[in-house]
């Protein structure tokens, strides 16, 4: 019997359309992607200190985009508490289904901290002025940096920590 995995194709705002293929053609088109990139600079252990310290730090994390291998897609993911850091991951990935997963550590190409961001609002169909949303990137790095050697770009715009290059 030929082991199968459910894998997102497709979102829209009600629906998601899931297709099924074969786990191991699945894993050989993982690594495939993988292999792609020059350096491998995370593995899943290092993936779950990170996500372990920024939920020690969630307070001081307003949002966190994620980038994965698959597409050019930034998936917004919110960093639980410690005490909640179950109900969003595993030890080798993603279990929460609002970044468009569940999915693997192995997936991330990169995270990114964006220091300054606007939320858009509307009413009644009228465009209201946005919210203007901030974080502190370099409290967020001095976190990061307690788990030891990153691969951490960091700009007046923006803090990304690299998976692969």
């Amino acid at each position: 019997m030929t082991d199968c995995v459910n894998t997102r194709i497709s979102t829209n705002f009600k629906t998601t359309l899931y297709m099924t293929i074969d786990t191991n053609q699945y894993y050989q088109r993982l690594e495939k992607k993988i292999n792609s990139f020059s350096v491998r600079l995370m593995s899943d252990t290092k993936w779950t200190k990170v996500f372990k310290t920024l939920s020690e730090y969630y307070a001081i994390i307003n949002k966190c985009l994620i980038k994965d291998i698959w597409d050019d897609v930034l998936r917004e993911i919110d960093i639980p508490s410690v005490e909640n850091y179950s109900t969003t991951f595993h030890n080798s990935g993603i279990k929460d289904v609002m970044t468009g997963g569940p999915s693997l550590f192995k997936e991330i190409e990169w995270i990114e901290f964006p220091s300054n961001w606007l939320i858009e609002r509307e009413m009644r169909n009228e465009k209201l002025e946005p919210h203007k949303r901030s974080q502190d990137i370099l409290k967020i790095k001095e976190c990061l940096l307690t788990i030891g050697q990153l691969e951490i770009e960091m700009t007046t715009d923006k803090l990304i920590l690299y998976g692969y290059k």
